[in-house]
């Protein structure tokens, strides 16, 4: 009966898919439109980190997005005039991002690369559709069922390090995945002049995606001499997983003025 439910669910999930990339493109109010879940074109979504963003975004000469979803930070990036790098393993939600970028006529300026980020080169499976696709076996409840193989790049590999005084802002939104992805961006991670990193944490849902996952990346950018603080109106300080906080600034010293 589990297998059952299973496929009923990832059944259902690419039915909604479908479902969303055949309906009109809705108004947003950040000046653009966009096809994808209701709740990304809702003025209600992210509201403190999308004002951080912005105001990061007037101290950013690049911008990556690692897992770009449908591409709501990838089109206010574009918005400022921002080169901008992309990627996003899923191809049914790499449907929705290059056609938001058509729709707003912001194609220009961006690479889209259509793969995970993570440790090594290859091959690997993705569970679910959508928002919470991961490449995390039982994250966010993903079916089972519903896996494809993606291809992995490092960022390390198909990122170019800053040139002198090119500030380079990193969003990465892996759902669980980000310890794995950042082991493959050490060389962008001690990069001068740091890059900027935004990254959503969130502990606990699998077994496997415990706290301590999520504090091996406040470790990892530690070692490599970052700030962090949380990534919203109240910026407090962290240097680790605060429970109810999902996303965090990782900055270096020079750029604390600017942010704060």
């Amino acid at each position: 009966m589990s297998s059952f439910i299973d496929k009923m669910r990832a059944w259902n999930a690419k039915r909604v898919i479908r479902r969303r990339i055949a309906k009109r493109p809705v108004s947003t109010p950040h000046g653009f439109v966009m096809k994808g879940p209701s709740y990304v074109t809702s003025e209600d979504w992210e509201q403190q980190e999308i004002r951080l963003f912005k105001k990061i975004l007037l101290h950013t000469d690049k911008f990556i997005n690692v897992g770009a979803n449908v591409g709501l930070y990838v089109l206010l990036a574009r918005k400022s005039g921002l080169p901008t790098i992309a990627l996003e393993p899923v191809p049914e939600t790499v449907q929705f991002l290059l056609e938001n970028l058509e729709l707003n006529s912001l194609s220009d300026g961006v690479t889209v690369i259509p793969a995970a980020a993570g440790q090594h080169p290859g091959v690997v499976t993705i569970y679910g559709l959508g928002t919470t696709s991961s490449l995390v076996k039982n994250w966010g409840g993903n079916p089972n069922s519903l896996a494809q193989k993606v291809p992995v790049v490092r960022l390390d590999d198909v990122i170019q390090k800053p040139n002198q005084n090119e500030q380079i802002l990193v969003l990465m939104d892996v759902e669980g995945y980000e310890y794995q992805a950042l082991q493959g961006s050490l060389e962008l991670m001690s990069a001068y002049p740091r890059p900027i990193w935004i990254i959503e944490l969130i502990s606990g849902s699998t077994p496997e995606g415990k706290e301590g996952e999520a504090n091996n990346v406040f470790r990892l950018f530690a070692e490599y001499g970052y700030r962090a603080r949380t990534a919203n109106d109240a910026m407090d300080p962290a240097d680790r997983y605060i429970q109810g906080v999902n996303n965090y600034i990782f900055y270096s010293d020079e750029i604390e003025q600017a942010l704060t």
